[in-house]
């Protein structure tokens, strides 16, 4: 997708307006990480094909929710292939980003990109989160991990008080929210739904536990 296409969308959908150093900072990364899952499986050949709409797209998406901006160092639990670590620090380079990961195919792809890209506002931490040492952050975020009441049991402890819990997913469903509530009872969420700019109906929503 050229460069002034995803601005336009990102201006129009998420109301973020990045500068040109910035999108020209995602092309490079776009080509490091086609060329990296050639290689070594990141992701789906289907996905790569709509890599900004359903990934970068996808991470920045947390952009609609309006106190992410005032959040200074974000811990993200189960990285992967660095969504939404990596394009957050891309797009937001006054933020201090953890990128957390215990698989090292993913985590070595993290550290190619952190050099290659001069990612100075991007830490690495290889280790299962509950075992890693405290990182004190007032944000974590996590994407495609799994149940929201495992993310949060796993780790909590890095939270600073009055911090926030983040967690991208297509659906928060009843079951999850009663076995939350059913352990925590004072819990609620802020749901904020969205979609990706795809052809077909792709709904997705930031949920965030207050």
């Amino acid at each position: 997708m050229i460069a002034n296409r995803k601005k336009e969308i990102l201006l129009k959908e998420l109301d973020l307006n990045l500068d040109d150093k910035t999108i020209e900072r995602l092309d490079q990364w776009e080509e490091i990480f086609k060329q990296y899952n050639s290689h070594t499986n990141l992701m789906s050949q289907n996905d790569i094909q709509v890599l900004f709409e359903k990934h970068v797209f996808d991470s920045l998406a947390i952009y609609k929710w309006d106190e992410f901006k005032k959040h200074k160092k974000i811990l993200d639990v189960g990285c992967g292939g660095g969504f939404p670590s990596v394009i957050l620090a891309i797009c937001f380079m006054d933020k201090k980003i953890i990128a957390n990961d215990s698989r090292i195919k993913k985590i070595n792809f993290i550290k190619e990109i952190k050099e290659k890209l001069n990612l100075n506002n991007l830490e690495i931490l290889y280790s299962r989160i509950e075992e890693a040492p405290n990182q004190d952050v007032d944000l974590i975020v996590s994407r495609a991990v799994g149940k929201m009441i495992d993310v949060w049991d796993l780790s909590k402890k890095h939270l600073k008080k009055n911090g926030k819990f983040l967690i991208y997913k297509a659906k928060l469903s009843d079951d999850e929210i009663k076995m939350f509530q059913k352990k925590y009872p004072k819990s609620n969420f802020e749901i904020i739904p969205y979609r990706l700019p795809l052809d077909e109906t792709y709904e997705r929503n930031l949920i965030i536990l207050n």
